[in-house]
């Protein structure tokens, strides 16, 4: 197929009456059918031409996840256009940058939130023509010109559309990077970088028209836009269910039931720490019972009786249709990788990257090795260049970045490799381990390198840490910001017998004396220059809407250090 829109008809064309979304309206799931999907698709193309959109023309979306995104995203390319999408969680300033680096004339803005937003930076982006709102209840200093209700835009349409021509080498998407190191970079993606991920994806992951996925991970990102929409929906004819928010997808998964899941290895954590939580609340007697269910070897009887009496009954509360999971985005440890294989939900762990479209590799249920990100698509190629860095080779590989020849000179080689900056080392077999990312990488000043993300994984799955960020360039030793598991934490004050004030809890002996015996026993077979010297507990935890987070829930570590510039320097100096 030549272009996105194009393969998503043709599967529409197989599965007319089939479900292919559902989101949730009035407190209960409604469903759309692809051919319903694909009448929508066809209106909002019509509608976009109708405003006069021309070839290549930007089109940014604000939005969540949600049926409109869908039928925005392929009715922009139909019309011609670009698809520009932008994280709920950015900020107005980063909403700017997105918007006046792609040049985006037309834009949509999903929630009154969104568009409050919007308003605080309306003067800053004067080449948007047309904003189109989908749930709003006013402008907030917006002019009445400007903005359009999207069921007034529907309205738009033509009875004699002249389709423009479209093609596989053209590009359909801006994608903004997560700016983990710096500001976003606009990465131009094909629609052949699309498609050529997709059904390579789709050779590997068994996904049929049969399976239904939750979707949960944000669409703006391009991990979900392509193994959770493009790769079910476009080639497999899967449905897609959208979960409300994270904090109602516990009662999502229930009612969906999904087969597959697709999301990032922060949201295995929480479901780890829920159906430990869980099983705590129902007593000691339960708790021992899981103990004993997960220690049981695979295969044997009392494997089979563990199933029967617990393990059956934890996936019903996840959902009790789960095939499999795919886990991307960052590192999924192998502690929660044994775990959810142990209570019978396989997750199988993935590499990627925005300017990849963005798989590279994947493990999957015929070939898989824990540990690893699994072997390269069917037709990417894997190279480690002698410094370790991995270098990516194939027809997903991005055209560019967005009016930035020079980055995309540093990104791509004459060869046509692209400098991932992420490093790692390739197994006999072709298995992808990944060791850490390039720019991130700590020298001490001492000279040692080392690479934060495996120690901050180590702390991460200790029973009292929930999050952690290790600093250490040009420093004389290692230091840390760790955020408390603050349910383990409050266990452990109420069995010690320990009261103190909830705003002196981070402050007390017994609790600082905790983490360090958590961090040394977590650091205890590490080299010395690479174990945690000083610490600080911090209440809150790293969140997106701070700009702490990625919307893959990476740690923006500049962002993070600026916040708590105080406390990394008290560390150093007393």
């Amino acid at each position: 197929m030549a272009t996105l829109p194009e393969q998503f008809f043709v599967t529409a064309k197989k599965f007319p009456d089939k479900t292919a979304l559902k989101y949730k309206q009035s407190g209960a799931y409604l469903e759309l059918t692809f051919n319903e999907l694909a009448k929508q698709i066809k209106t909002v193309a019509q509608a976009l031409l109708k405003l006069g959109l021309s070839p290549t023309e930007r089109v940014a979306v604000l939005a969540p996840n949600c049926p409109e995104w869908v039928m925005l995203d392929l009715g922009i390319m139909l019309a011609g256009g670009i698809t520009v999408p932008i994280h709920t969680t950015f900020s107005p300033k980063l909403i700017a940058g997105v918007i006046k680096n792609s040049n985006a004339q037309i834009l949509v803005v999903s929630t009154q939130e969104q568009l409050n937003k919007i308003g605080l930076i309306i003067s800053e982006i004067p080449q948007v023509r047309k904003i189109i709102y989908l749930n709003a209840d006013y402008l907030n200093n917006l002019p009445a010109k400007l903005a359009t209700a999207w069921a007034d835009f529907l309205c738009l349409t033509s009875t004699e559309t002249v389709w423009p021509k479209i093609e596989a080498k053209d590009i359909c998407s801006i994608i903004y990077t997560s700016g983990t190191t710096g500001e976003p970079k606009g990465v131009a993606l094909t629609h052949k970088n699309f498609l050529s991920d997709a059904q390579a994806c789709a050779q590997v992951v068994p996904v049929t028209k049969e399976d239904t996925l939750l979707s949960l991970l944000p669409l703006s990102h391009v991990f979900e836009r392509t193994a959770g929409y493009y790769t079910p929906l476009l080639f497999a004819g899967a449905t897609i269910a959208y979960a409300e928010s994270f904090k109602e997808f516990s009662k999502n998964l229930r009612e969906v039931n999904p087969t597959i899941l697709v999301s990032v290895p922060r949201v295995f954590e929480k479901m780890q720490d829920s159906i430990w939580q869980k099983m705590r609340q129902r007593g000691k007697f339960t708790l021992k019972l899981f103990y004993w269910a997960l220690k049981q070897p695979s295969g044997s009887v009392t494997q089979w009786l563990a199933e029967l009496l617990i393990l059956k009954k934890i996936r019903k509360a996840l959902g009790t249709n789960f095939r499999f999971a795919i886990a991307g985005g960052s590192a999924l440890s192998l502690r929660q990788a044994k775990f959810f294989n142990k209570i019978g939900l396989a997750v199988y762990q993935g590499y990627g990257l925005t300017e990849a479209s963005p798989v590279v590799a994947t493990n999957y249920p015929a070939q898989q090795e824990r540990g690893t990100v699994g072997k390269a698509l069917p037709g990417v190629e894997i190279k480690i260049a002698n410094d370790k860095e991995i270098l990516v080779r194939g027809p997903n590989v991005m055209k560019g970045y967005w009016e930035d020849d020079e980055a995309t000179r540093e990104a791509l080689d004459e060869q046509g490799y692209l400098h991932t900056g992420d490093l790692g080392h390739l197994s006999n077999q072709g298995y992808l381990t990944i060791i850490g990312r390039k720019k991130e990488m700590i020298v001490t000043a001492g000279g040692k390198n080392f690479w934060p993300e495996i120690l901050e994984e180590k702390l991460n799955e200790t029973k009292y840490i929930s999050q952690t960020m290790v600093i250490g360039n040009n420093r004389k030793h290692l230091a840390a910001l760790i955020v408390p598991d603050w349910i383990n934490l409050k266990r452990y004050l109420q069995e010690n017998k320990i009261e103190v004030p909830q705003d002196e809890i981070l402050n007390q002996p017994s609790v600082l004396q905790l983490y360090r015996q958590n961090i040394n026993t977590a650091t205890q077979y590490l080299a010395e220059y690479e174990k945690i010297i000083k610490f600080v507990l911090v209440v809150n935890e790293f969140t997106q809407e701070r700009e702490e987070l990625t919307p893959t829930l990476k740690l923006r570590r500049s962002v993070i250090a600026t916040h708590y510039k105080k406390e990394i320097e008290q560390m150093y100096f007393e």
